[in-house]
């Protein structure tokens, strides 16, 4: 049993358009589980990060109460050495010294502050990107996908454009030929 060169054609082109779509579902698949595994390494990343963040304003917090204590400590030496000195109810050494312990403890206070947020800032700032890379990611696949469905099509067109130039040809042939 013989086929048709007609049916052989069209078995072609079927072929090859089955072929270009499980190549562009494949290719979609892919493009999609690594944009979901690169989103879920983001999501990871941000969580760490926003701990990150979370554990740099606790320290920053302990880090400004020690001075406050380190502070009151120096206050309340100074007063015990007042106390013990036998000058009794003169505070002129206080007055001299206690304005410029506060300056310092409030410059110290205020530079912590800001260096701590400029550490979450660039953390905040990292997460931030990280976002945008997922969403990037997950674009990326979208156009990965787009283009393998639309480079099947256009491979199927061709194939059948093909097939039948090469069945317009082979008819026209056996035309020529069964007239002569």
């Amino acid at each position: 049993m013989c086929i048709s060169a007609t049916a052989a054609l069209i078995a072609s082109t079927a072929i090859s358009a089955v072929g270009a779509g499980v190549s562009a579902v494949q290719q979609s698949a892919a493009a999609e589980s690594e944009a979901a595994w690169r989103n879920y390494q983001l999501e990871i990343q941000n969580r760490q990060l926003a701990e990150d963040a979370e554990l740099t304003r606790i320290q920053a917090l302990e880090t400004e109460n020690a001075r406050r204590d380190q502070s009151r400590k120096l206050r309340a030496a100074n007063e015990a050495y007042i106390a013990g000195s036998g000058v009794g109810e003169s505070r002129s050494f206080l007055q001299g010294v206690e304005p410029q312990n506060e300056a310092m403890l409030r410059q110290d206070v205020a530079s912590l502050r800001l260096q701590s947020a400029t550490q979450i800032g660039r953390i905040a700032d990292q997460i931030a990107v990280n976002k945008a890379e997922g969403q990037f990611a997950r674009a990326r696949a979208d156009m990965t996908s787009t283009a393998a469905y639309t480079n099947a099509a256009f491979t199927t067109a061709a194939s059948a454009a093909k097939n039948y130039y090469t069945y317009a040809s082979t008819r026209a042939t056996t035309s020529t030929r069964a007239k002569s």
